[in-house]
């Protein structure tokens, strides 16, 4: 999964080296602004150095600010309704900087998007939908966070939305199967998360099928029976079937086995974790473990 923007023209980031002998023209003084009563409070959270004719080169927006008819007349420029974090990694984007993706959260990446919006940059945008449909999920608590999310963003930024929760809709397809949905969502009954697992559940449902990685069958075997020498692959996972007699019944249910090497010549079965082949005599020794 890709976390990783790369930059394409690695010189131009040497402009952000004083060492480099090119002096920045330009402070992006990016401030935080509160309103107590009747007074407002000012608080600087990080300058931002560059050079107007880079900025005027990868936004029209700053090329107008710095170059137009009413440009701007001062080296420092005041940025509100953003984050320091947001800004240095626009100015990342724009000096062709590696960003590092892997942690920022999803919130902190909309503040990026709203700044890829603001400055009208689609280069930035087309990113930022990139890193959002690599956004790494690792359980149904990331889902439905990460997705709820998306629904909040969504009037304000619709398509970077709509790839956010394409993403969620297919962990949700390969994670969990269509039998245990319905639960699934009984389960957020009160959460306050219920419209956003029902758009979830409705973008799976018009998902293309996938196979399971497990069994590698569109509809999941899991927990039926391994039938026939020719359903064994390397890298199967299994567990004991518990109706069998073979293994004395349940005994290694709690187990995960996984298949080794399969010779179809003599009819065994290599599992990990035991310390000889398995004989294949259809006994029905295993089921499918793809949970």
């Amino acid at each position: 999964m890709e976390t990783f923007t790369k930059g394409k023209f690695a010189r131009l980031s040497l402009l952000q080296d004083p060492a480099y002998g090119v002096p920045s023209d330009v402070t992006f003084q990016i401030v935080r602004v509160t309103i107590e009563g009747t007074a407002e409070i000012r608080e600087v959270l990080g300058d931002v150095t560059g050079h107007k004719l880079v900025f005027a080169a990868a936004s029209s927006v700053f090329r107008d600010e710095f170059f137009g008819g009413l440009k701007e007349t001062t080296d420092v420029i005041p940025v509100k309704e953003t984050t320091f974090e947001a800004f240095e990694k626009l100015m990342f984007f724009i000096y062709q900087k590696d960003i590092d993706w892997s942690g920022v959260t999803v919130p902190e990446m909309y503040d990026v998007v709203n700044l890829a919006e603001r400055y009208i940059m689609p280069e930035l945008m087309d990113e930022m939908m990139k890193q959002m449909e690599n956004v790494p999920l690792a359980n149904n608590d990331d889902l439905l966070n990460i997705a709820h999310t998306a629904t909040q963003f969504n009037h304000l930024f619709p398509d970077v939305s709509s790839a956010l929760l394409l993403s969620c809709a297919k962990f949700l397809q390969k994670t969990i199967p269509p039998s245990a949905r319905l639960q699934f969502a009984i389960d957020q009954s009160g959460t306050g998360k219920e419209a956003t697992v029902l758009q979830l559940l409705s973008l799976a449902k018009d998902l293309p099928p996938v196979e399971c990685s497990n069994c590698g069958n569109v509809e999941c075997m899991d927990g039926q029976v391994v039938v026939g020498i020719d359903q064994f692959t390397v890298g199967l996972k299994l567990r004991v079937n518990k109706s069998c007699a073979n293994w004395d019944g349940g005994q290694f249910a709690g187990i995960v086995h996984t298949v080794k090497r399969v010779n179809k010549n003599n009819r065994t079965v290599d599992v990990r974790g035991q310390p000889d082949p398995i004989v294949w005599s259809n006994s029905h020794t295993f089921c499918y473990w793809c949970i």
